[in-house]
């Protein structure tokens, strides 16, 4: 028997660090937008064999346990006390450490697929569970836009009709660790925003206003990113120059996203950065 889902991936509209805790994380402020693309594809195989078992289409992606997906599984075993006899298979096509919680996004799509199975776990505990397993896992368990504050695991879910304006994410396929951009995040960043930005977006959002979700979009990550990678800066002014309302980078990075004013003008502009970065995967939205 099998079961199988799709894992959406996400961007960061708005990202701000407010200050950083003794434990060494940080308190950020954060918008989550879910994408429909890219997305994997998780399979949930029901085996005789007891065990866990994860492996992905893209190479080296580490397998078993060691993957987040594989660790969802062993948590989900261990809380609903469900002996474990699954093979997990992951279809990837986010990109790797790209800012877009394709991990995050995976282990949450292998606890929905078991809960949906067993129905062992209310909704509540499920979300507990997720949460042991990383920041904004229990964001992706529903895949609604939110704002996360906390350390990104305190949820405030948008309500209402929302209108994402068309996006263009571009992927320069290069990794970066979250760790490494909070590491060489520039302490005059740090602190709170009161100029407004975050009630603006959410508000262009409600309005489907496009240009006012670009002149709201931030990232205190961002800077240090531009900085260590010339190419980041090289694509996000390319963005700009060539019809996108604006350009920014997605969470820790390196995948950008662009709003545009039109879905004939991000297509248009997906064609032209195609044609002139040819490193570069393009999705859109």
């Amino acid at each position: 028997m099998s079961l199988a889902a799709l894992s959406k991936s996400k961007i960061n509209l708005y990202l701000k660090v407010l200050k950083r805790r003794p434990d060494r994380y940080h308190e950020i402020e954060t918008v989550f937008l879910p994408l429909d693309t890219p997305a994997d594809r998780i399979v949930l195989d029901f085996e005789t064999r007891p065990g866990i078992r994860v492996s992905s289409t893209v190479p080296g992606l580490p397998e078993n346990l060691e993957n987040l997906a594989g660790r969802a599984a062993l948590a989900y075993s261990d809380m609903a006390k469900i002996s474990a006899c699954w093979t997990i298979r992951i279809e990837k096509e986010i990109p790797v450490a790209a800012g877009m919680g394709g991990g995050s996004s995976n282990a949450a799509a292998v606890l929905r697929l078991l809960n949906d199975h067993y129905r062992a776990l209310p909704e509540k505990t499920l979300a507990e569970l997720a949460l042991t397993l990383g920041a904004d896992v229990p964001f992706f368990l529903h895949g609604r836009p939110a704002v996360a504050t906390g350390v990104g695991e305190v949820f405030r879910y948008l309500e209402g009709r929302l209108f994402a304006p068309p996006l263009l994410i571009v992927n320069p396929h290069f990794p970066v660790s979250a760790k490494w951009a909070y590491t060489h995040l520039a302490p005059e960043q740090i602190g709170p925003d009161d100029s407004g930005k975050l009630e603006r977006l959410i508000d262009a959002l409600r309005r489907n206003d496009p240009a006012g979700v670009a002149a709201n979009l931030h990232n205190d990550l961002a800077y240090a990113l531009y900085e260590k990678f010339p190419l980041l800066a090289i694509l996000r002014d390319f963005l700009r120059e060539n019809g996108a309302l604006n350009a920014e980078i997605t969470g820790s990075g390196p995948s950008l996203f662009a709003v545009c004013a039109t879905p004939e003008e991000r297509d248009e502009l997906a064609l032209s950065l195609s044609g002139a970065f040819r490193s570069v995967t393009v999705f859109t939205n």
